[in-house]
């Protein structure tokens, strides 16, 4: 009797778990990056003024937003590309 029960608990914490990860994941991808120094959510690591600087020294040019005229690390980093 005892072996049942610990394989209904089996049959049912194992989809469980698997579940509850996928779901913890799709959580965690959903949130972006928060920037520590504004505390803003922005939806890439380059586009918190901290990682600015770095993050222009390899690609000079980088993306030009159509909406501000500025020169911007990534296309994300733009309002206009911006996810709501």
């Amino acid at each position: 009797m005892n072996r049942r029960k610990w394989l209904w608990t089996a049959l049912v914490a194992a989809p469980a778990l698997v579940l509850g990860g996928l779901g913890y994941a799709n959580s965690q991808k959903a949130r972006g990056y928060t920037c520590p120094i504004t505390g803003e959510t922005l939806p890439c690591a380059n586009c918190c003024p901290l990682n600015k600087e770095t993050a222009e020294e390899p690609t000079k040019d980088g993306y030009v937003c159509p909406l501000t005229g500025e020169t911007l690390p990534c296309p994300n980093c733009c309002p206009l590309n911006q996810k709501k």
